[in-house]
């Protein structure tokens, strides 16, 4: 739209979870949409820092700013959740943080699925804990029983309306409610494995007086898909 655009990252690429979706089992394609930024941006001027934090400064010296932070990982503040072998599926998949024999994972949305995917293939038991009456739910009908018969040759254990009160044993057991049955069940476990969602990233924007439009996860209450986010920065930049 003849802007001249820069882009400032702190990590050192671009991408933010893309990066860790792409690693469960069949999503590493979806690099592709990273790779065609990393193509693009330059051809058309872009000018990205990598390893930069803007401050207000910059931000101040621009004609408007676009806000696309993020989010992160949401740890569920039960009590026992500060065990060393408590960790976040952004751990896990990062790589950040080591599993071994029986993973539980919190947290049977999709995240929750695709890494229990990725730590089968690790060699690792699951069991999945969900508050719903079932997991993956919003999974396509294409790859949902890819994902079930996948879990039936693992004999995953599926643990769904179900709800974490806390976790003891220095982190190596979970007590939870059958919200159905309406009693209390044990689960014994080697490590815990949060996918319980995300928070949106806060960027303290007090003393820029330039125009300011937000997009992505960290635009609103709800967690954005990579379409979804798409579409935001599209429609923030159609409002500069």
């Amino acid at each position: 739209r003849g802007h001249q655009v820069d882009v400032y990252e702190k990590a050192d690429h671009i991408g933010g979870q893309i990066h860790l979706a792409a690693v469960p089992p069949r999503k590493s394609e979806i690099l592709r949409s990273v790779e065609y930024f990393e193509r693009i941006l330059p051809e058309l001027g872009v000018t990205i820092h990598l390893n930069t934090e803007c401050s207000k400064e910059i931000m101040n010296g621009a004609d408007a700013v676009i806000v696309a932070v993020g989010a992160h990982d949401f740890i569920l503040p039960v009590p026992g959740a500060d065990n060393e072998n408590v960790v976040s599926s952004w751990d896990v998949l990062s790589g950040k943080a080591e599993v071994k024999g029986h993973c539980a994972i919190i947290g049977g949305g999709l995240v929750g699925t695709e890494t229990a995917e990725y730590v089968l293939e690790k060699g690792c038991q699951v069991s999945v804990i969900e508050m719903l009456d079932q997991i993956a739910n919003g999974e396509s009908s294409t790859i949902l029983p890819i994902i079930m018969k996948d879990f039936a040759q693992h004999d995953v254990k599926q643990y769904v309306n179900t709800k974490v009160n806390r976790i003891v044993n220095e982190g190596k057991t979970i007590l939870a409610t059958d919200t159905k049955e309406e009693k209390e069940i044990s689960i014994d476990c080697d490590t815990i494995i949060m996918a319980v969602g995300s928070k949106k990233n806060e960027l303290d924007m007090e003393g820029v007086t330039v125009p300011v439009y937000y997009a992505g996860d960290c635009s609103g209450d709800r967690t954005a898909s990579i379409a979804e986010a798409v579409r935001a920065g599209y429609a923030a930049a159609n409002e500069i």
